[in-house]
C-alpha cells in the first residue's frame, strides 16, 4: 500500500539576483574561454568544438541548477525534506521525533548567509561556531522551525508555512 501524502510542496531556486549572478559571471568566463581556444587554434584544431567544450562546461551546471528543487513531503509518520539533485534520497524527520514546530518569518541571507542546505553561525566573543539550526533555505523569507525532542532545531522555507504547521501538528498528534 502506497504512504498516504498529507501535504506536499516544491520550491526551486527563482531568485532574480541569484540568476544575474550566475549567468552575469558565467558570461565573462565563457567569453574568455571561447577567446583562449581561438586564440592559441593551430591550422589542425578543431576551434568549434573545443568552444562547444568551454560553453557546456560553463553553462552544462546552470541548466542542472535551474532544476534543482526542495520537495517537502508530510507522510503518516515522517516528514521528507529532498534537495534535488544534492540528496540522493529524502532526509527524514520522524513526525515522533517533532517536539515543537512553528511558522516564522527568516533572513536568508542575514540568518543562514545564503541558499540551500545551511547552518546557522552563532557569533561569540572569539569567533563564530556553527551549531545553530540547519536550514533548508530555497525561496522566500517565511519557514517553519522545527525543534526536535533531542535538541536540535531545522529551519525550513516553505511557501505555506502554516498549513505545513498544521499539516504536521495534526498527522502527528493522530500518529500517538
Amino acid at each position: 500500500m502506497a504512504p498516504t501524502i498529507h501535504y506536499e510542496e516544491t520550491q526551486y531556486f527563482r531568485q532574480a539576483w541569484l540568476w544575474a549572478l550566475l549567468v552575469g559571471s558565467g558570461i565573462p568566463a565563457a567569453l574568455l574561454g571561447i577567446g583562449a581556444v581561438v586564440a592559441d587554434a593551430e591550422a589542425s584544431t578543431n576551434a568549434p568544438l573545443w568552444a562547444a567544450v568551454v560553453l557546456v562546461v560553463v553553462f552544462g551546471p546552470l541548466i542542472l541548477f535551474s532544476r534543482s528543487n526542495l520537495q517537502i513531503e508530510v507522510h503518516d509518520d515522517v516528514l521528507l525534506l529532498r534537495l534535488w539533485p544534492f540528496h540522493l534520497r529524502a532526509r527524514r524527520v520522524p513526525l515522533g521525533e517533532i517536539d515543537s514546530i512553528t511558522a516564522m518569518e527568516i533572513s536568508p541571507m542575514g540568518d543562514f548567509g545564503g541558499l540551500g542546505v545551511r547552518i546557522e553561525p552563532t557569533f561569540y566573543r572569539w569567533g563564530i561556531r556553527f551549531d545553530g539550526p540547519v536550514g533548508y533555505i530555497v525561496e522566500g523569507n517565511r519557514a517553519i522551525r522545527i525543534t526536535r525532542t533531542d535538541g536540535r532545531e531545522l529551519v525550513v522555507t516553505s511557501t505555506d508555512p502554516h498549513t505545513l504547521v498544521r499539516t504536521v501538528e495534526r498527522v502527528g498528534e493522530s500518529g500517538r
